[in-house]
Parts: structure tokens; C-alpha cells; sequence
């Protein structure tokens, strides 16, 4: 079921977190490739055509100040899953500048993620990915 967070989440103290929804892909190749290419608050989502690298995710930023991702992988479909969440790092082909807006409800005021390969942990149902 696309966008179920119905399941069990464990949070940790002192993790804030976002609803949100991410398409995965470069920028620069129209959303095509790995990586983040934009973020959408999920009633801006709502108004938009679906997208098939558009994924519901939970933003956070953890007791550390580092941004994270966490998404159920039953969101993914199985293009995207072998195309980008096949091994056990997240390549991110060009950095991302969160937007203000997330960078703000996050209670930051910017983050820069660079490029580079970031660790992509599955814990159940789950992926994780800390920048």
C-alpha cells in the first residue's frame, strides 16, 4: 500500500521528524539516476500527477544535528529498487540543499548534503539513510 505509515516507527529522544515525499533521482538527468532530486510536503504532493520516484518518507534530523531519511521499502517500486536502493549505500550524484521550508519545521537553517555514497541500513520493512 503506497504510503503506509500506519506501521510501527521507533523514534529515538531527541529526533525531530517531517512527513514528507522525495522523488529519487539527479537533478541535472531530469530526476532520472540517484539521488535526491526534489522534496514535496505531502499535501503538496497531493496536488501533483504521480510520479513513479516519488516515495512518502519520514525526514528527521537525529540527536547528532545529521538529516535522515527513512522510508518503508513496500514504497518502492521495483524499478526504482534495483535502480537505487540495490546495495547498501545510497549514491547522491549531486548535492542537495534541503529547502527552506524543511530546513525551518526541522528547526535548522540550512543543510548542505553533499555528493558522495551514504550508508543505506534496512531494519525490517524499512530504509535508512543518514546523510
Amino acid at each position: 500500500m503506497k504510503g503506509n505509515f500506519t506501521a510501527r516507527i521507533k523514534l529515538l529522544k531527541n529526533v525531530k521528524i517531517l512527513f514528507s515525499e522525495v522523488i529519487f533521482g539527479t537533478p541535472g538527468k531530469r530526476c532520472e539516476g540517484s539521488g535526491l532530486c526534489r522534496i514535496y510536503t505531502v499535501t503538496g504532493a497531493k496536488r501533483l500527477q504521480a510520479h513513479p520516484r516519488r516515495i512518502p518518507v519520514i525526514l528527521f534530523l537525529n540527536a547528532q544535528g545529521r538529516l535522515g531519511i527513512r522510508l518503508n521499502q513496500g514504497d518502492v517500486s521495483g524499478i526504482l529498487a534495483s535502480e537505487v536502493f540495490n546495495r547498501d549505500v545510497f549514491t547522491l550524484e549531486e548535492a542537495f540543499v534541503l529547502p527552506k521550508y524543511f530546513a525551518r519545521k526541522l528547526g535548522i537553517l540550512t543543510y548542505l548534503i553533499p555528493a558522495g555514497e551514504y550508508p543505506l541500513v534496512r531494519r525490517g520493512n524499512w530504509l535508512h539513510i543518514v546523510f
